[in-house]
């Protein structure tokens, strides 16, 4: 997950502020997509009815004439395909505008990014490629890697960038994919998946930690990196450093670090994962939500693999879940690193960790992610069967839900090349904590593979 490593505060009065601040419920983007998920979900939510007030939003289908590439429940797909830029558009203004982006360049920026996502998207969905490849989503990787190319070869404005909000996509991508994991499944998936996260990041966690400081990074440093490997990326680094007030500048240089090491594996990883565990998707995509540390990455690379395994989902569940069960931690780990490094290294009587900042670290994108998953499955919960449940509220992901969901991750891809600057590495000129990353993240990867195949593929 990502966030801006310089907008945080050491000041304890003020974290704690900030936690009983009603305002978070309308400044920080983690709630923002929980709300653009419910408000997506709730016009989803009439299909169930056969009233369909986004069955104008298009989907693709495999194309052979380009005038067919396009579907819609009712209107004309084309059309529907403008329409969807307006009215995401519109729809995403608020959280933009909170964030200090002027409407004029969000909606220039956001062109960009929606018709060449889709165009990508569409493309990647041509028979020919299909047939050859095996599956559209490897559309998503054209997206990250014309994005990496455009990035790294171009100035780009930076009402572009600006727009290129990968982690606000992909959060309201996971409300959204809530809606078709039911949370039966959730309930009968997530024990065993927490169980992996709990046996994979404290074991990466003390590792890194080891290296950290064999490689002579200190103490904070080395705590920083830890929780940035072992437990949830770019969000877990810099909660870390905010607990035990760390330098601004080391959560920079981590985030950096995770970045684009993170956009290495959404290429590498899908296939890796395909080839390791062909006939078990659970385990392929509890490795990926383990491995890839990003929850971007991890869905994207898990989105990938879903279709060249042809698994029908099931990897991307299990990814998701899995990260779930991760990034709930984030907040418990802030609060154990804050109780030691005050008590034992700081030393100071007058500072007292809040049990408050459990709430204030905890991912809100998975409030929505289990709202949209409960209420579909109560209504499951209506019919004598899951089979009947299940086919009912069908049309609510069909024609509502899951073409956003799709767009999206595509969105996703595309804003996360767009950030991935190679010359972060010149910029940061510290080779030894990317050495130290690097072998860590082999660490979490190896484990986690092992943790996988345990629990999941024997």
């Amino acid at each position: 997950m990502t966030e801006n490593p310089t907008e945080r505060s050491n000041d304890d009065d003020s974290v704690v502020k900030s936690v009983s601040s009603w305002s978070s419920l309308y400044k920080k983007e983690d709630w923002w997509a929980v709300w653009i998920g419910l408000i997506i979900f709730g016009l989803s939510l009439p299909s169930y009815f056969g009233l369909f007030p986004l069955g104008w939003i298009p989907a693709a289908k495999s194309w052979s004439d380009i005038s067919h590439a396009l579907t819609t429940k009712i209107f004309d797909p084309w059309i529907g395909l403008v329409a969807s830029f307006v009215f995401l558009a519109v729809l995403l203004i608020p959280v933009n505008k909170f964030n200090g982006t002027r409407p004029k360049d969000w909606f220039k920026g956001f062109a960009v990014i929606f018709f060449t996502a889709w165009g990508i998207w569409i493309l990647s969905n041509y028979a020919p490629v299909v047939k050859a490849i095996g599956s559209a989503e490897v559309g998503y990787i054209i997206a990250l890697v014309v994005g990496i190319i455009a990035t790294n070869v171009i100035k780009l404005p930076s009402w572009l960038l600006g727009s290129a909000r990968g982690e606000l996509f992909i959060k309201t991508a996971i409300v959204l994919l809530g809606a078709k994991i039911l949370f039966t499944t959730f309930l009968t998936t997530a024990p065993t998946m927490l169980a992996a996260a709990f046996l994979s990041f404290p074991v990466v966690w003390v590792a890194a930690f080891f290296i950290s400081r064999k490689f002579g990074l200190d103490r904070n440093f080395a705590a920083t990196l830890s929780t940035g490997v072992g437990v949830c990326g770019v969000s877990a680094s810099i909660a870390a450093a905010a607990a035990i007030e760390a330098p601004a500048i080391y959560s920079t240089v981590i985030s950096s670090i995770i970045v684009l090491f993170s956009a290495v594996e959404i290429v590498v990883m899908p296939f890796v994962a395909a080839h390791f565990f062909p006939t078990h998707a659970n385990a392929a995509g509890v490795w990926l939500g383990l491995s890839v540390k990003t929850d971007g990455a991890a869905s994207a690379s898990a989105s990938v693999a879903d279709g060249v395994m042809k698994a029908n989902g099931s990897v991307l569940s299990a990814a998701v879940v899995t990260k779930v069960m991760i990034d709930i931690w984030i907040g418990v780990i802030s609060f154990i690193l804050a109780s030691i490094w005050a008590y034992k290294f700081k030393k100071d009587p007058n500072v007292k960790p809040s049990p408050k900042v459990l709430w204030y670290k905890f991912p809100k994108f998975v409030l929505g992610y289990l709202a949209t998953s409960v209420i579909l499955s109560l209504i499951v919960l209506t019919f004598h069967s899951t089979a009947d449940g299940a086919k009912a509220v069908a049309p609510i992901v069909t024609f509502g839900t899951d073409p956003l969901r799709t767009a999206f991750f595509a969105f996703t891809f595309l804003a996360i090349g767009l950030h991935t600057k190679f010359s972060r590495f010149k910029e940061i000129k510290l080779r030894t904590p990317v050495a130290v990353y690097a072998i860590s993240l082999v660490i979490a990867i190896a484990w986690g593979g092992v943790v996988s195949w345990l629990l999941f593929a024997r």
